[in-house]
């Protein structure tokens, strides 16, 4: 029995698609290329609450979350938290 090799020049369905349909290449007309491109990320600002989740304590290597400024929960939900999910809020002192 001989083994099966490929034909020359056969192309993956996505290589096909690319070709015809002219998929991952620029359009001539269709939009401005900026060169060379840039992307910005701006981080939002945190507050200076943290949040030690699920057991884990200050100099732990558990879960920390810190919430975005303007997004920390109210008293209740942090006590709530703390009995339900063993959660430690800190404030930080700055």
């Amino acid at each position: 029995m001989t083994e099966w090799k490929p034909e020359k020049n056969i192309t993956s369905p996505w290589d096909v698609d690319v070709k015809e349909n002219n998929i991952g290449e620029p359009i001539k007309y269709g939009y401005i290329v900026s060169s060379p491109p840039s992307l910005y990320i701006h981080n939002p600002k945190q507050s200076n609450w943290t949040c030690y989740m699920f057991g884990n304590r200050p100099g732990g290597s558990g879960i920390i979350y810190t919430p975005q400024e303007g997004r920390v929960p109210n008293r209740f939900v942090r006590f709530m938290m703390r009995i339900c999910f063993d959660c430690k809020w800190v404030k930080k002192d700055t």
